[in-house]
């Protein structure tokens, strides 16, 4: 099992709309598991507005939303893949758009944590064979085993 996941936190199909409805489902999911507080997706929404997170990768758009560790009560990475595409602001971009399929969660209650995670998602989203993986999740266990088994035991490792 992994401390760092939650299968609550995988959502994968979503029809949703904005990206503020994304942080929606997954931010909602760490409140009421008590992950977060209250302010939680507030924070998402800040943040995003200020610092963008979307990065085009080889093969698709991808989000990696994260925001101040005051906010989180546990770290947690969850992952959304959109049934279609929605815009996100470029991260490190002048205004540029990204149309984003997948998103990787990062909340963690530590600052060095969001470095380090950071880090390890994006090298993982370099790897077009793992991206195509979760393109052809069918279901919630599977997602969690290939997480489980790409991210989150280096990662754990790493910030203990």
């Amino acid at each position: 099992m992994s401390k760092l996941l939650d299968k609550d936190l995988i959502i994968l199909n979503s029809k949703a709309s904005h990206y503020s409805v994304v942080f929606r489902e997954l931010g909602q999911v760490m409140i009421d598991k008590g992950f977060a507080n209250a302010n939680y997706i507030d924070g998402l929404l800040e943040r995003e507005a200020s610092f963008p997170t979307g990065i085009q990768t080889e093969t698709v758009g991808i989000a990696l939303p994260h925001t101040d560790a005051s906010f989180v009560n546990e770290s947690k990475i969850g992952l959304l893949v959109l049934e279609n595409p929605l815009k996100f602001g470029m991260m490190g971009g002048d205004g540029e758009e990204v149309q984003v399929k997948i998103v990787f969660l990062l909340g963690c209650s530590e600052g060095n944590q969001h470095l380090q995670a950071l880090q390890n998602v994006i090298e993982l989203i370099q790897d077009v064979k793992f991206v195509n993986q979760v393109f052809s999740f069918t279901d919630k266990e599977e997602a969690y085993e290939l997480l489980k088994n790409k991210l989150t035991i280096q990662l754990e490792e790493e910030v203990k």
